[in-house]
């Protein structure tokens, strides 16, 4: 109900929903539930951090990230960094994000290489560092990931503050 088609510890990749099509509600009740039974198995709190996020309850997705990311989810990781990044219902901190998307792109997480990428790109939470930009746009590309394609391009024409974004 809840899982992410780029979590790598997502069971099935068939069976995944986009987060604007997540059901918060029915979601919340079912990875409650999960956790309970299995709360060492850390894409259930990463799930129902998701349906904690699409809801707008952003401390209770905290919580629930954070204890994925304790126990090495890098897509919580990369989540929790989006929650510092945006701010809504929850700090705003930029620094922290930068080093949450560090943590999921050293993780191998290819969503948190982008992530870490436009942190640098566009100097969020620290100087701008476009070489370092580059080579993660890089890397998070040769995983599939599209967007850092066009954001590398961008970054390859333009310099550094492509504006791209991670959310």
């Amino acid at each position: 109900m809840a899982s992410a088609s780029w979590d790598p510890d997502a069971p099935d990749l068939q069976r995944t929903v986009a987060f604007r099509d997540l059901r918060a509600a029915p979601a919340i009740a079912a990875c409650r539930e999960a956790v309970a039974v299995a709360p060492r198995l850390r894409r259930l709190s990463f799930q129902l951090g998701r349906a904690y996020d699409r809801q707008g309850a952003n401390p209770e997705a905290y919580r629930a990230y954070l204890q994925a990311a304790e126990l090495g989810s890098g897509a919580a990781k990369v989540n929790i960094g989006i929650l510092y990044r945006q701010g809504r219902r929850f700090e705003k901190n930029d620094a922290k994000a930068r080093a949450w998307f560090r943590a999921a792109a050293e993780a191998g997480i290819p969503e948190g290489m982008y992530c870490y990428a436009t942190a640098l790109d566009n100097g969020l939470g620290g100087a701008p560092d476009g070489a370092l930009a580059k080579a993660w746009y890089v890397k998070a590309a040769q995983r599939g990931t599209a967007k850092a394609r066009d954001a590398l391009m961008r970054l390859e024409l333009d310099g550094t503050g492509t504006g791209a974004i991670c959310d």
